[in-house]
């Protein structure tokens, strides 16, 4: 059984690579790093595809990845960081939501209700609605604004997803809170980062210079991400792992 797990950026994987091993595959052609985890002695095989942030990097690096034919998933999970619009999400939750969407409904995907469940059961917060959207969420007024929409926001899941549908792939996600409802991002990451999620460190920096009363909140931002990505590598870990078995029990029941 293949299942593939997405992420926007490396600093999402990057946990998880340190609790099992993944080698990295040739893109052929692509821009989005593909990664693989296998054992002879175990069916299990897991993908990983770094999509870049955002619809229209997200869809490129789908589109032009081998995970579409030759290497075409059993199960898809979207995963990476997420936005909390809703005050009972702490940072460092996992969410499984029960929709993915965008806010004008061009993507919009039910997670698979058995690996929701299962996720929800390894101690996934359940969720309603994840909300994609084409652009960072700063602040504090606009998170409270989406959060008649959802309870949680991201830049990706609802366009990956419904990708994989289109092939007939069942997916779900499962996201962790990075940054929580009631704050707002400490710096502009537009400006910072490139969509392949790579710092620039003189825009970076500028920032910083520019406006040092920051940095308190950019150290707790950090702390938050830190929290977020070692939860997330842990929960990916134990439920990567049931899904086979899980789907095993379901076939003969």
């Amino acid at each position: 059984m293949r299942v593939l797990v997405t992420f926007a950026v490396d600093a999402e994987f990057a946990p998880w690579r340190k609790l099992r091993k993944f080698r990295k595959l040739p893109v052929n052609g692509s821009r989005a790093a593909h990664f693989v985890s296998s054992d002879s002695q175990n069916p299990l095989e897991i993908a990983v595809l770094l999509t870049g942030i955002g619809e229209a990097t997200a869809s490129v690096a789908v589109d032009t990845s081998r995970f579409l034919d030759e290497q075409k998933p059993d199960f898809l999970i979207s995963s990476g960081f997420a936005g909390a619009l809703k005050p009972e999400l702490p940072a460092g939750a996992i969410v499984a939501p029960e929709k993915t969407r965008t806010l004008k409904n061009h993507a919009n995907v039910d997670s698979d209700m058995r690996v929701r469940e299962e996720a929800v059961r390894l101690g996934a917060l359940p969720i309603q609605n994840l909300i994609t959207v084409d652009r960072l969420v700063k602040s504090a007024e606009e998170k409270a604004r989406l959060a008649f929409f959802g309870e949680a926001v991201d830049m990706e899941s609802a366009i990956v997803m419904a990708r994989f549908a289109s092939e007939g792939v069942p997916s779900a996600a499962v996201r962790a809170i990075s940054d929580v409802s009631g704050e707002n991002l400490p710096l502009d990451f537009d400006r910072c980062l490139t969509p392949q999620g790579a710092i620039k460190p003189l825009n970076l920096l500028n920032q910083i210079v520019r406006g040092p009363r920051n940095l308190p909140e950019i150290l707790r931002f950090g702390r938050q991400s830190f929290l977020a990505g070692q939860n997330l590598a842990a929960f990916l870990e134990k439920l990567i792992t049931s899904v086979p078995a899980l789907f095993e029990r379901l076939a003969h029941a």
